[in-house]
Order: structure tokens, then sequence, then C-alpha cells
């Protein structure tokens, strides 16, 4: 009977937090689906990323910052890990963090910084009657050129409610600057993590809470950040056989679901594969004395990309 009514409470809790986070993410901001901060969705880590960023159930290394603070709550050891990636169209996109346990507490601490960008824009301009100004050559003239810069800087926190249930949140400092016109505010992400058994997990975490960038230009204009709702469920199929699955929620978009899945070939070397909203990923990762290496091939709607991430727990 306990064991019945223990999956009975489970099953009710998975049912519950995936209806609250869907419904608050398609309330919250129905119609901004396409707005601010877009890059705050393009994720910070191979190993994530190679697994279909299925991770907000599992969330078990310094990623947690971004995929669901609450997995902070699970870590004993400093860490960090960076990101760099060279995207189409001259997009450039980094990340680097660092966490922190704190004994005194009993949580753990995460510092991350988030950059997204593209350089060498030329800056044209229009005559009175709308066309091109040209130079001496017929060229359309370039006046100058500029960057487009979008920075994050996270501070979150994830902590033990108890030995099962561990819970986080971010507060996200944001920053645009476009030309010479510029941009700022502030965001929140809360995030849920249950350990059912030894073997699966569920996740739960609303990103961009509240998130506006209010322009510093005459009209003091405010680009919303579409709140994120995500669910996830992970799984220990075999003892080097990881599975999970997540649901996510933004703005207006469709529901999104997401798979993935990690296989160990030994204490070193992890082959990995998932699958995006119909879009298929693999990745591979290798870990040695406290570091660890990963690499993600990926489709996104720009084209096929690799990205390659690096961390050290100790």
């Amino acid at each position: 009977m306990k064991s019945t009514g223990r999956k009975r409470l489970l099953l009710l809790i998975l049912v519950v937090s995936l209806v609250l986070t869907t419904t608050l993410a398609g309330s919250a901001y129905a119609g901004s689906a396409g707005g601010a901060a877009a890059y705050l969705k393009m994720g910070v880590s191979a190993r994530a990323l190679g697994m279909g960023e299925a991770f907000t159930a599992i969330a078990d290394d310094a990623s947690a910052t971004y995929y669901n603070p609450a997995g902070l709550g699970g870590l004993n050891k400093r860490e960090f890990s960076t990101m760099h990636a060279m995207l189409s169209l001259d997009r450039k996109f980094d990340f680097a963090n660092y966490v922190l346990p704190d004994p005194k507490r009993g949580g753990t601490w995460g510092l991350s910084w988030t950059r997204f960008g593209v350089s060498e824009i030329p800056e044209t301009r229009v005559d009175a009657t709308g066309a091109p100004i040209l130079d001496g050559a017929g060229n359309v003239r370039i006046f100058s050129y500029f960057s487009d810069q979008e920075n994050a800087y996270t501070l979150s926190y994830g902590k033990k409610f108890n030995e099962r249930v561990h819970y986080g949140a971010s507060l996200k400092s944001l920053k645009h600057t476009l030309f010479d016109s510029s941009a700022s505010g502030f965001g929140v992400d809360l995030g849920w993590r249950l350990k059912c058994d030894q073997k699966t997990s569920l996740g739960a975490a609303l990103k961009n809470f509240g998130a506006k960038l209010k322009w510093n230009t005459a009209s003091g204009q405010s680009d919303s950040v579409p709140l994120t709702a995500v669910f996830g469920v992970a799984h220990q199929l075999k003892p080097k056989i990881l599975t999970a699955v997540d649901f996510e929620k933004t703005g207006s978009e469709d529901l999104k679901l997401k798979l993935g899945v990690e296989g160990r070939i030994n204490e070193k070397i992890a082959l990995r594969a998932g699958v995006n909203n119909k879009k298929f990923s693999v990745g591979a990762g290798f870990t040695s004395n406290g570091w660890n290496f990963d690499y993600a091939f990926y489709n996104e709607t720009l084209g096929t990309n690799q990205r390659i991430s690096a961390g050290r727990r100790f």
C-alpha cells in the first residue's frame, strides 16, 4: 500500500507541475515568444546540448545555474565551466561560471556570465528619398562599424530542503548595447528538483520571470523577455545509461519536447544523443582528474553547429 501511495503521489506531482509550468508560460507572456534576449535560450553546455537539452531533472553540474538552479543544492564541491562558440552569421557566444558550496548555510552559490554578440556591423544611411547613400564609386557608403552585444550576469543559489527535494533561484542582470543605444533590466529564475528514488528524478524551472529590458532612448521603450517554463523527468535506465525528457513552453510558442540519452562506455568516456523539438543532436564527453571536456553537434534554425565546453570540479 505504501508503495502504491507513493507512486500515486509522484504521478500527481508530475501532472500538476507540468500543467502549472506550461500554463504560466503561456499566459504570462502570450504573444512575446520572439521577444528580447533570445540568446538566453541557446544553451551553455555541450553535454546538455548533446542530449537535446533534456537536462532540467539532471542539472548535476555547474551548468545548473542555467538549466535549473535547484541542481546546485546537490553540488558539494567547487566547480567552474566555460564554453565558447563561433556560430553562423559571425555570431559569437560565450559562457563562464563558478560554483562555490556554502557549508554555513548548507547550500551552494553560483556566479555566471553569458555573452552574445555580432561585431563589425556596417553603418549605412539613406537620403531624404529613402535611397541608400552611395560613395564616389557608386557603392553603398559605409560610415562606420558597430557592434550588437548582449550580456547576462547571474547570481544563483541552490539548497537541499531534505535529501530528496532541492530548490534554487537565480537573479539576472541583463545588458544590451546596440550602436549608440543601450538597455538594461533584471529577471529571475526559479527551480525545483525532486529525487523520487535512486533511479528517477523530476525537475521544473521558470526562467526569466519578470525580465524586461528598458532602453535609454527618448521613447524609453521596454522589451519583455518571454517567460520559459520547463518540466523534466530523468531516469537511470541502466547503471551506465541515463535518459531524460523535458517539456518546454516559451511565451506563445508551441510546447517543445526534448529527449536525451547518455551512455557511459567507462568512467572516462560518455556518448550522447538527443532530439530538441524535432532537431537531432549528438555528443561525447571525456573526464579525467576532475576535468571534463564535452562536444556536441546539433541543428538549429540557422543551420548546424558544433559546441565545445570544458570544466573542472575540485
